[in-house]
């Protein structure tokens, strides 16, 4: 059985491998494009003591009517205050912001040439978003020369202000070490800022497919302040009919406390989990 697993994870790498190599046109500057609702009437400005958030990567926003319908039911239950959303294009960003009646800050990193859309990562709140700003990560891909960034945001909501982060790292199909540059240089920014910020959220997609570099990659948050909300959680993400179950899925956070987390397991919109967590101030 453990040979039939090391067989089909190496399936899965090969896979990625393949994806990698996809025709990309880079966005390199760092003030376009930007994509920004503007600042609506906050839904959502009375005080609390608490703040929910979701991370979700919708996989090329390709089923994003389904995804729509599943954030509608979770936020029935349990009304959302931040959504970080990876592997987006505009027209997903947008329809999910109309849906829900959100303000959102979208910023892609690239255009997908087969697909002819861009992608990249946005936040979606109930408060208002300001200063936006879009980190390019270190190192590029050497088969098509792709980078990733992270959008960055000032959340204004109950009547506080979160310095939050939607961040997708890049996949197996780079090494180790330049996967790591990319989680400081995160890192490196979060603290920068934080001085300016008693609450950062730093949330998304960081492809840490196997635990050792997932424990790397928890360690290197906590040694600089920041708390793994979503510790509990478990996997995120599923692979080769489930069979590889990774946790590449984080919520990072300073100035909060931890109340509740958990996976949403019975979405059917991406290969990703939406990650949800409430955190106290």
């Amino acid at each position: 059985m453990g040979r039939y697993l090391l067989s089909n994870l190496f399936v899965v790498i090969f896979l990625i491998f393949l994806s990698s190599c996809r025709a990309l046109n880079f966005y390199g500057d760092a003030d376009k494009p930007f994509y920004n609702s503007g600042a609506k009437e906050i839904a959502n400005a009375e005080p609390s003591d608490s703040l929910n958030v979701v991370t979700f990567n919708i996989k090329k926003a390709r089923k994003i009517q389904l995804a729509i319908s599943e954030m509608k039911e979770l936020d029935k239950k349990t009304p959302i205050d931040i959504y970080l959303l990876q592997e987006m294009n505009e027209e997903g960003v947008e329809a999910i912001a109309t849906d829900l009646g959100l303000n959102y800050l979208y910023i892609p990193i690239a255009h997908d040439k087969s697909d002819k859309k861009d992608i990249g990562n946005a936040i979606l709140t109930k408060g208002t978003i300001e200063h936006p700003e879009k980190l390019i990560l270190p190192h590029a891909k050497w088969q098509n020369q792709q980078r990733r960034a992270v959008t960055i945001g000032e959340v204004n909501i109950h009547q506080k202000k979160i310095l939050v982060f939607s961040v997708h790292t890049e996949t197996v199909a780079m090494s180790r070490k330049m996967r790591a540059d990319q989680v400081d240089s995160v890192i490196r920014y979060g603290q920068q800022e934080s001085s300016h910020y008693q609450y950062v959220l730093i949330g998304g997609d960081f492809n840490t497919v196997f635990p050792k570099y997932s424990r790397s990659v928890v360690n290197k948050f906590n040694r600089n302040g920041f708390d793994w909300q979503t510790s509990k959680v478990g996997s995120t993400a599923k692979a080769m009919m489930g069979l590889v179950t990774p946790i590449n899925d984080y919520l990072f956070s300073r100035g909060f406390l931890f109340m509740n987390a958990y996976a949403i397991r019975n979405s059917r919109s991406s290969d990703h989990y939406p990650v949800f967590a409430t955190l106290r101030y």
